[in-house]
Protein backbone atom coordinates (compact mmCIF):
# COMPACT_ATOMS: atom_id res chain seq x y z
CA UNK A 1 0.00 0.00 0.00
CA UNK A 2 3.12 2.50 0.52
CA UNK A 3 4.35 1.85 -2.86
CA UNK A 4 1.16 2.72 -4.43
CA UNK A 5 0.47 5.74 -2.29
CA UNK A 6 3.79 6.95 -3.46
CA UNK A 7 3.72 5.85 -6.38
CA UNK A 8 -0.12 7.63 -6.55
CA UNK A 9 1.78 10.62 -5.16
CA UNK A 10 4.48 10.90 -7.49
CA UNK A 11 1.53 10.79 -10.43
CA UNK A 12 -0.56 13.63 -8.76
CA UNK A 13 2.44 15.86 -9.00
CA UNK A 14 3.42 15.15 -12.52
CA UNK A 15 -0.11 15.85 -13.20
CA UNK A 16 0.04 18.96 -11.14
CA UNK A 17 3.21 20.24 -12.82
CA UNK A 18 1.69 19.56 -16.51
CA UNK A 19 -1.27 21.43 -15.50
CA UNK A 20 0.51 24.06 -14.52
CA UNK A 21 2.76 24.44 -17.61
CA UNK A 22 -0.18 23.91 -19.65
CA UNK A 23 -2.86 26.17 -17.71
CA UNK A 24 -1.45 28.44 -15.37
CA UNK A 25 -3.35 29.68 -12.76
CA UNK A 26 -4.42 33.14 -12.59
CA UNK A 27 -3.34 33.43 -9.29
CA UNK A 28 0.75 32.64 -10.81
CA UNK A 29 2.13 35.55 -12.71
CA UNK A 30 2.62 35.14 -16.34
CA UNK A 31 5.57 37.71 -16.65
CA UNK A 32 3.19 39.45 -19.57
CA UNK A 33 1.74 43.23 -18.91
CA UNK A 34 -1.98 43.54 -18.99
CA UNK A 35 -4.14 44.26 -21.83
CA UNK A 36 -1.46 41.62 -23.74
CA UNK A 37 0.96 44.40 -24.65
CA UNK A 38 4.71 43.16 -25.45
CA UNK A 39 7.40 43.80 -22.54
CA UNK A 40 9.68 46.41 -23.51
CA UNK A 41 13.26 45.20 -23.78
CA UNK A 42 15.90 45.37 -20.95
CA UNK A 43 18.68 45.30 -22.94
CA UNK A 44 20.24 48.54 -21.90
CA UNK A 45 22.31 48.88 -25.34
CA UNK A 46 19.09 48.47 -27.29
CA UNK A 47 17.27 51.08 -24.30
CA UNK A 48 20.29 53.45 -24.84
CA UNK A 49 19.79 53.42 -28.89
CA UNK A 50 16.23 54.10 -28.65
CA UNK A 51 16.92 57.09 -26.33
CA UNK A 52 19.55 58.74 -28.19
CA UNK A 53 18.93 57.93 -31.89
CA UNK A 54 16.00 59.52 -33.69
CA UNK A 55 13.30 56.70 -34.61
CA UNK A 56 10.56 56.87 -37.13
CA UNK A 57 7.75 56.89 -34.37
CA UNK A 58 9.24 60.24 -32.71
CA UNK A 59 7.79 63.55 -32.91
CA UNK A 60 9.84 66.28 -34.72
CA UNK A 61 10.72 68.12 -31.70
CA UNK A 62 12.00 64.61 -30.19
CA UNK A 63 14.42 64.46 -33.37
CA UNK A 64 15.49 67.43 -33.45
CA UNK A 65 16.41 67.18 -29.10
CA UNK A 66 18.31 63.54 -30.21
CA UNK A 67 19.88 65.05 -32.99
CA UNK A 68 21.10 68.02 -30.52
CA UNK A 69 22.40 65.32 -28.14
CA UNK A 70 24.13 63.34 -30.97
CA UNK A 71 25.87 66.45 -31.73
CA UNK A 72 27.10 67.00 -27.72
CA UNK A 73 28.14 63.54 -27.44
CA UNK A 74 30.36 63.49 -30.92
CA UNK A 75 31.57 67.22 -29.47
CA UNK A 76 32.41 65.48 -26.00
CA UNK A 77 34.06 62.15 -27.68
CA UNK A 78 36.31 64.70 -29.94
CA UNK A 79 37.32 66.95 -27.07
CA UNK A 80 37.74 64.00 -24.93
CA UNK A 81 40.03 61.92 -27.41
CA UNK A 82 41.89 65.61 -28.31
CA UNK A 83 42.77 65.62 -24.76
CA UNK A 84 44.34 62.03 -24.69
CA UNK A 85 46.11 62.71 -27.64
CA UNK A 86 47.83 65.75 -26.67
CA UNK A 87 49.08 64.55 -23.06
CA UNK A 88 50.05 60.88 -24.80
CA UNK A 89 51.72 63.39 -27.47
CA UNK A 90 53.42 65.97 -24.46
CA UNK A 91 54.40 62.76 -22.93
CA UNK A 92 56.50 61.12 -25.64
CA UNK A 93 57.85 64.13 -25.98
CA UNK A 94 59.16 64.62 -23.01
CA UNK A 95 60.44 60.94 -23.14
CA UNK A 96 62.23 61.87 -26.55
CA UNK A 97 63.53 65.01 -25.09
CA UNK A 98 65.33 63.24 -21.62
CA UNK A 99 66.67 61.02 -24.04
CA UNK A 100 68.27 63.80 -26.70
CA UNK A 101 69.82 65.46 -23.18
CA UNK A 102 71.18 61.98 -22.10
CA UNK A 103 72.72 60.92 -25.77
CA UNK A 104 74.22 64.62 -25.74
CA UNK A 105 75.60 64.07 -22.70
CA UNK A 106 73.71 67.20 -21.18
CA UNK A 107 71.60 65.37 -18.64
CA UNK A 108 68.49 67.46 -17.20
CA UNK A 109 69.85 69.76 -14.27
CA UNK A 110 68.37 69.06 -10.63
CA UNK A 111 65.92 71.48 -10.09
CA UNK A 112 65.87 74.59 -8.21
CA UNK A 113 65.30 74.58 -4.16
CA UNK A 114 63.22 78.04 -4.92
CA UNK A 115 61.28 76.65 -7.55
CA UNK A 116 57.50 78.20 -6.98
CA UNK A 117 54.62 77.94 -9.35
CA UNK A 118 53.49 81.61 -9.93
CA UNK A 119 49.94 81.98 -10.08
CA UNK A 120 49.70 83.07 -13.76
CA UNK A 121 51.08 79.83 -14.82
CA UNK A 122 47.30 78.05 -14.04
CA UNK A 123 45.19 81.31 -14.25
CA UNK A 124 47.33 83.10 -17.65
CA UNK A 125 44.74 86.05 -17.03
CA UNK A 126 45.37 86.79 -13.37
CA UNK A 127 48.37 88.49 -13.88
CA UNK A 128 48.59 91.48 -16.16
CA UNK A 129 50.81 94.47 -16.20
CA UNK A 130 48.38 96.89 -13.93
CA UNK A 131 49.22 98.29 -10.29
CA UNK A 132 49.41 95.71 -7.93
CA UNK A 133 46.24 94.51 -5.75
CA UNK A 134 46.55 93.08 -2.49
CA UNK A 135 49.75 91.16 -2.23
CA UNK A 136 50.13 87.71 -0.66
CA UNK A 137 53.10 88.07 1.64
CA UNK A 138 55.88 85.20 1.55
CA UNK A 139 59.40 84.40 2.23
CA UNK A 140 61.37 83.31 -0.86
CA UNK A 141 65.24 82.58 -0.96
CA UNK A 142 66.16 84.97 -3.54
CA UNK A 143 69.53 83.23 -3.99
CA UNK A 144 70.83 82.92 -7.54
CA UNK A 145 71.43 79.28 -9.29
CA UNK A 146 74.60 78.59 -9.70
CA UNK A 147 75.60 77.69 -13.59
CA UNK A 148 77.86 74.70 -14.60
CA UNK A 149 79.49 74.84 -18.23
CA UNK A 150 77.54 72.81 -20.93
CA UNK A 151 79.65 70.18 -22.20
CA UNK A 152 77.18 68.92 -25.15
CA UNK A 153 78.69 65.43 -26.81
CA UNK A 154 78.10 67.48 -30.57
CA UNK A 155 79.69 64.88 -32.75
CA UNK A 156 76.70 62.33 -31.13
CA UNK A 157 73.95 65.02 -31.85
CA UNK A 158 75.20 65.67 -35.28
CA UNK A 159 74.89 62.26 -36.17
CA UNK A 160 71.24 62.27 -35.06
CA UNK A 161 70.60 65.52 -36.28
CA UNK A 162 72.67 67.16 -38.84
CA UNK A 163 70.67 70.23 -38.11
CA UNK A 164 71.75 71.06 -34.43
CA UNK A 165 73.08 74.67 -33.84
CA UNK A 166 73.17 74.90 -30.00
CA UNK A 167 72.63 73.41 -26.52
CA UNK A 168 69.92 76.14 -24.15
CA UNK A 169 69.64 75.76 -20.67
CA UNK A 170 68.12 77.77 -17.41
CA UNK A 171 69.93 76.24 -14.25
CA UNK A 172 67.58 74.71 -11.82
CA UNK A 173 64.67 74.01 -14.81
CA UNK A 174 63.32 71.75 -17.39
CA UNK A 175 64.70 73.89 -20.07
CA UNK A 176 67.13 71.87 -21.15
CA UNK A 177 67.17 71.64 -25.07
CA UNK A 178 68.95 70.91 -28.39
CA UNK A 179 68.75 73.88 -30.66
CA UNK A 180 68.42 72.66 -34.49
CA UNK A 181 67.27 75.43 -37.68
CA UNK A 182 65.66 74.39 -40.22
CA UNK A 183 64.87 76.47 -43.69
CA UNK A 184 61.78 77.96 -42.11
CA UNK A 185 60.11 78.93 -38.96
CA UNK A 186 57.67 76.11 -39.86
CA UNK A 187 58.80 72.66 -39.67
CA UNK A 188 60.40 72.08 -36.16
CA UNK A 189 57.26 73.45 -35.17
CA UNK A 190 55.50 69.74 -35.22
CA UNK A 191 58.43 67.83 -35.55
CA UNK A 192 60.92 66.53 -32.96
CA UNK A 193 64.78 66.35 -32.75
CA UNK A 194 64.60 63.23 -34.95
CA UNK A 195 62.08 64.49 -37.39
CA UNK A 196 59.07 62.80 -36.38
CA UNK A 197 55.80 64.24 -35.67
CA UNK A 198 55.43 65.94 -33.03
CA UNK A 199 52.89 68.57 -31.54
CA UNK A 200 55.20 69.42 -29.20
CA UNK A 201 57.93 70.42 -32.01
CA UNK A 202 61.71 71.45 -30.88
CA UNK A 203 63.52 74.08 -29.63
CA UNK A 204 64.73 76.06 -32.92
CA UNK A 205 66.62 78.85 -34.08
CA UNK A 206 65.00 81.18 -37.03
CA UNK A 207 66.05 80.26 -40.40
CA UNK A 208 67.16 84.04 -40.81
CA UNK A 209 70.16 83.51 -38.56
CA UNK A 210 73.11 83.04 -39.88
CA UNK A 211 75.47 80.63 -36.82
CA UNK A 212 78.48 81.21 -38.78
CA UNK A 213 78.53 85.32 -39.17
CA UNK A 214 79.88 87.10 -36.85
CA UNK A 215 77.84 90.10 -37.34
CA UNK A 216 74.65 87.86 -36.63
CA UNK A 217 73.97 89.70 -33.01
CA UNK A 218 71.21 88.07 -32.04
CA UNK A 219 70.43 84.31 -32.11
CA UNK A 220 66.16 84.27 -31.83
CA UNK A 221 64.92 80.87 -30.47
CA UNK A 222 61.59 79.29 -30.49
CA UNK A 223 59.64 77.05 -28.10
CA UNK A 224 56.58 75.63 -27.31
CA UNK A 225 55.12 76.60 -24.04
CA UNK A 226 54.10 73.02 -22.48
CA UNK A 227 51.86 72.37 -19.83
CA UNK A 228 54.37 69.35 -18.74
CA UNK A 229 56.93 71.77 -18.23
CA UNK A 230 58.73 70.91 -20.88
CA UNK A 231 60.83 73.29 -24.01
CA UNK A 232 60.02 76.92 -23.45
CA UNK A 233 57.27 76.47 -20.53
CA UNK A 234 59.65 77.87 -18.05
CA UNK A 235 60.25 81.02 -20.02
CA UNK A 236 57.01 81.71 -18.92
CA UNK A 237 58.16 81.61 -15.41
CA UNK A 238 59.84 85.07 -15.88
CA UNK A 239 56.25 86.61 -16.58
CA UNK A 240 56.29 88.95 -12.83
CA UNK A 241 53.49 87.44 -10.86
CA UNK A 242 51.75 90.67 -9.46
CA UNK A 243 49.84 88.07 -6.39
CA UNK A 244 53.19 88.07 -4.35
CA UNK A 245 54.97 90.52 -2.67
CA UNK A 246 58.26 89.80 -4.70
CA UNK A 247 56.74 89.57 -8.43
CA UNK A 248 60.10 88.59 -9.77
CA UNK A 249 61.26 85.88 -7.75
CA UNK A 250 61.73 83.67 -10.55
CA UNK A 251 63.95 86.39 -12.38
CA UNK A 252 66.21 86.93 -9.29
CA UNK A 253 66.57 83.24 -8.87
CA UNK A 254 67.25 82.61 -12.43
CA UNK A 255 68.84 85.95 -14.01
CA UNK A 256 70.94 84.21 -16.70
CA UNK A 257 70.60 82.00 -19.48
CA UNK A 258 73.65 79.44 -20.61
CA UNK A 259 73.76 78.94 -24.77
CA UNK A 260 76.52 76.38 -25.81
CA UNK A 261 77.43 76.08 -29.75
CA UNK A 262 80.13 73.23 -31.41
CA UNK A 263 82.64 76.12 -32.29
CA UNK A 264 81.78 78.89 -29.06
CA UNK A 265 81.49 76.52 -26.18
CA UNK A 266 79.45 77.75 -23.13
CA UNK A 267 78.40 80.62 -22.54
CA UNK A 268 76.56 82.95 -19.69
CA UNK A 269 74.26 85.26 -21.29
CA UNK A 270 72.47 87.83 -18.58
CA UNK A 271 68.69 88.65 -18.70
CA UNK A 272 67.55 92.43 -19.05
CA UNK A 273 64.24 92.26 -20.15
CA UNK A 274 60.93 90.40 -21.31
CA UNK A 275 57.82 91.67 -23.25
CA UNK A 276 53.93 90.53 -24.01
CA UNK A 277 53.93 90.93 -28.11
CA UNK A 278 51.40 91.35 -30.60
CA UNK A 279 51.79 89.40 -33.79
CA UNK A 280 47.86 90.72 -35.41
CA UNK A 281 48.11 94.01 -37.07
CA UNK A 282 44.16 93.68 -36.35
CA UNK A 283 45.17 93.90 -32.33
CA UNK A 284 47.46 97.33 -33.05
CA UNK A 285 51.87 97.58 -33.38
CA UNK A 286 53.13 94.68 -33.62
CA UNK A 287 57.06 94.51 -32.55
CA UNK A 288 58.99 92.99 -35.24
CA UNK A 289 61.44 91.25 -33.08
CA UNK A 290 61.59 88.25 -35.42
CA UNK A 291 63.54 89.32 -37.91
CA UNK A 292 65.66 91.11 -35.99
CA UNK A 293 69.19 89.44 -36.70
CA UNK A 294 71.89 92.36 -36.81
CA UNK A 295 72.47 95.58 -36.23
CA UNK A 296 73.71 98.28 -39.37
CA UNK A 297 74.64 100.82 -37.09
CA UNK A 298 74.97 102.04 -33.41
CA UNK A 299 71.47 103.78 -34.04
CA UNK A 300 70.14 100.51 -35.52
CA UNK A 301 71.01 98.66 -32.37
CA UNK A 302 70.04 101.85 -29.77
CA UNK A 303 66.77 102.18 -31.29
CA UNK A 304 65.94 98.45 -31.06
CA UNK A 305 66.71 98.18 -27.19
CA UNK A 306 64.64 101.29 -26.26
CA UNK A 307 61.77 99.40 -28.74
CA UNK A 308 62.59 96.38 -25.88
CA UNK A 309 62.65 98.63 -22.66
CA UNK A 310 60.29 100.22 -23.67
CA UNK A 311 58.06 97.05 -23.39
CA UNK A 312 59.58 95.35 -20.39
CA UNK A 313 57.60 94.18 -17.34
CA UNK A 314 60.75 94.50 -15.39
CA UNK A 315 64.05 96.57 -15.36
CA UNK A 316 67.35 94.92 -13.93
CA UNK A 317 70.90 96.30 -13.62
CA UNK A 318 72.29 94.63 -16.82
CA UNK A 319 73.86 97.54 -19.27
CA UNK A 320 73.99 96.86 -22.48
CA UNK A 321 76.06 98.32 -25.67
CA UNK A 322 76.12 98.06 -29.42
CA UNK A 323 78.31 95.17 -30.08
CA UNK A 324 76.57 92.96 -27.62
CA UNK A 325 75.24 89.17 -28.34
CA UNK A 326 72.13 88.99 -27.75
CA UNK A 327 69.84 85.52 -26.90
CA UNK A 328 65.62 86.21 -27.78
CA UNK A 329 63.19 83.68 -26.72
CA UNK A 330 59.95 83.25 -27.38
CA UNK A 331 56.80 81.04 -26.53
CA UNK A 332 53.31 81.17 -26.88
CA UNK A 333 51.45 83.50 -23.82
CA UNK A 334 47.61 83.74 -23.84
CA UNK A 335 46.96 86.73 -21.40
CA UNK A 336 43.71 88.11 -23.25
CA UNK A 337 42.48 84.42 -24.61
CA UNK A 338 43.63 82.24 -27.07
CA UNK A 339 41.76 84.02 -29.81
CA UNK A 340 44.47 86.68 -29.23
CA UNK A 341 47.75 85.36 -30.77
CA UNK A 342 50.12 86.85 -28.58
CA UNK A 343 53.85 85.76 -27.12
CA UNK A 344 56.08 86.06 -24.11
CA UNK A 345 59.50 87.21 -24.94
CA UNK A 346 62.78 87.34 -23.02
CA UNK A 347 66.07 89.24 -23.92
CA UNK A 348 69.04 88.25 -22.61
CA UNK A 349 72.55 89.61 -23.70
CA UNK A 350 76.14 87.29 -23.74
CA UNK A 351 78.49 88.09 -21.32
CA UNK A 352 81.74 89.93 -22.13
CA UNK A 353 85.21 88.77 -21.93
CA UNK A 354 86.52 89.85 -18.53
CA UNK A 355 82.87 90.12 -17.17
CA UNK A 356 82.17 88.51 -14.16
CA UNK A 357 78.43 86.43 -14.80
CA UNK A 358 77.08 87.23 -11.58
CA UNK A 359 74.15 90.28 -11.49
CA UNK A 360 73.14 92.56 -8.49
CA UNK A 361 69.43 91.22 -8.30
CA UNK A 362 68.40 93.20 -5.53
CA UNK A 363 68.07 96.11 -7.22
CA UNK A 364 65.55 94.48 -10.28
CA UNK A 365 62.55 96.26 -10.19
CA UNK A 366 58.76 95.59 -11.65
CA UNK A 367 57.91 97.56 -14.91
CA UNK A 368 53.88 98.84 -14.26
CA UNK A 369 54.20 101.13 -17.22
CA UNK A 370 55.59 98.78 -19.83
CA UNK A 371 53.94 99.74 -23.71
CA UNK A 372 51.37 97.58 -24.88
CA UNK A 373 48.84 97.78 -27.94
CA UNK A 374 45.81 98.68 -28.59
CA UNK A 375 43.33 95.96 -27.81
CA UNK A 376 45.16 95.18 -24.59
CA UNK A 377 44.75 99.11 -23.36
CA UNK A 378 40.99 98.39 -24.92
CA UNK A 379 40.67 95.28 -22.69
CA UNK A 380 42.42 96.10 -19.75
CA UNK A 381 42.39 99.95 -19.68
CA UNK A 382 44.98 102.63 -19.40
CA UNK A 383 47.79 103.53 -22.20
CA UNK A 384 51.30 104.53 -22.09
CA UNK A 385 52.54 107.05 -20.59
CA UNK A 386 56.21 107.24 -21.85
CA UNK A 387 59.48 105.63 -21.36
CA UNK A 388 59.95 105.28 -17.62
CA UNK A 389 63.73 103.13 -17.84
CA UNK A 390 67.14 104.35 -17.27
CA UNK A 391 68.60 105.23 -20.38
CA UNK A 392 72.03 105.29 -18.53
CA UNK A 393 71.87 101.25 -18.93
CA UNK A 394 72.39 101.88 -22.77
CA UNK A 395 76.08 102.75 -22.58
CA UNK A 396 76.21 103.99 -26.30
CA UNK A 397 73.31 105.71 -26.63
Amino acid sequence: MANNRNRNDRNYALDKFDVDIREPSRKRPTGKPSGGKKRKSRNPIVRFATAVFPQARDSGAEKARKALLLVAIAILIGTMSFLIWQIVGMNQAGKTNDEIASLGGVPMPEMSSSYRQPAHIANPSSSIATTAGSLVPEVVDLTPVVNKPIEANWDELRKINPDIKAWVQITGTMLNDAVVQGTDNDYYLNHDFYGNESISGTVFSTYLNDWNDPNDKNKILFGHNMENGYFFAYVMHYVPDDQYSEPLSFYKTHPTVLMSTPEGGSATYKIFAGILANTEPQYGEVFDYITKTRFDSVDDFNNYIIEIMDRSWFFTDVDLTYGDELLTLSTCYWPLGKGVDTRWVLFARKVRPGESEDVNTSVATRNYQAKLFDYYYDLKGGSWEGSVWDRSKLLSY
